[in-house]
């Protein structure tokens, strides 16, 4: 309850209070989160070694950062909530999105995207221009929290299906020009497939891939980097991610997944603070931070 309460204060006090006011908060409370929350902290730097290229100082610089960058995330996310499609539009400095659908007109597009930027403002940027968008999202443990933010989603134009349920209903979706978005940067050391990314393995989720291989769907790589740090404006980037299927699924979902994490790198090697990630992206991360838990208690 208490979460719910603070996610709609958020919402009432980002449409009010001054942008650059609201952006000052937000930082100082990311701040606080990055030390009151150790264990988030801790792999957050984790995953910015592997950027910093071991570099501990550095690592824990641009965590703090990213932090502060993921609560100027929600402010703008509160932000989106019943703004019109010219304020969107205001946003935008750049947008590479014509482009891409003109190149893939008559096609589905499956987005492959992270948590970096604004993308939730890049799935509405889309959603406004009339073209059907499914976002695939996790659930919130929270029921009224889940059902406040998934609705405010759809709201923006897009269609949200849960994360936990995903089937038939994206297949038919490609094949009727839709587009799907997938948020791919989460981590699946069970089920996913080995990527490389900064230079070491990546265990993650292939079913975006699998989707377009199946449907005959186009593979966009999408980000939406913010331009400033004291502004809401954004640069939205798509880029295309050719292939030709040889008929063997599993490798070639794989090399699909490698490439767009190859334009991801370029992405966050640009600016790393603004990739919000807080779960062991790499394995061998996750397997280090579990012994010292255990060593701990």
């Amino acid at each position: 309850m208490l979460l719910y309460w603070a996610v709609v204060l958020g919402t009432t006090l980002a449409r009010v209070v001054p942008l650059r006011v609201s952006y000052g908060i937000a930082r100082l409370v990311g701040a606080g989160t990055y030390y009151a929350w150790r264990g988030g902290q801790r792999r957050c730097i984790q995953n910015m070694l592997h950027v910093t290229g071991g570099d501990a100082r550095e690592a824990r610089r641009i965590a703090r950062a990213s932090f502060a960058n993921y609560l100027v995330y929600l402010v703008d996310f509160f932000r989106l909530i019943g703004s019109s499609s010219d304020d969107l539009r205001s946003r935008v400095r750049s947008d590479d999105w014509d482009a891409v659908r003109a190149e893939h007109d008559g096609r589905g597009i499956v987005v492959m995207t992270m948590h970096y930027g604004n993308w939730d403002l890049g799935a509405a940027l889309i959603a406004m221009r009339g073209v059907p968008v499914a976002a695939i999202a996790d659930r919130f443990a929270n029921a009224r929290v889940n059902d406040f933010v998934l609705g405010s989603r759809e709201h923006l134009g897009m269609r949200i299906i849960p994360a936990d349920r995903m089937g038939p209903g994206l297949i038919r979706a490609l094949r009727s020009h839709e587009v799907v978005a997938v948020l791919v940067d989460i981590p699946a050391p069970e089920s996913g497939v080995p990527v490389t990314f900064f230079g070491d393995t990546i265990m993650v989720s292939d079913g975006a891939a699998r989707l377009a291989l199946r449907t005959g769907a186009a593979v966009v790589a999408g980000m939406v980097p913010r331009v400033e740090r004291w502004d809401e404006a954004v640069h939205a980037t798509a880029a295309t991610i050719p292939f030709t299927p040889t008929g063997d699924e599993v490798a070639d979902a794989r090399t699909i997944t490698q490439a767009a994490f190859a334009i991801f790198e370029e992405h966050v090697r640009r600016d790393p603070a603004q990739w919000y990630i807080f779960r062991n992206l790499w394995r061998s991360d996750a397997s280090r931070g579990t012994q010292q838990h255990m060593q701990s208690s």
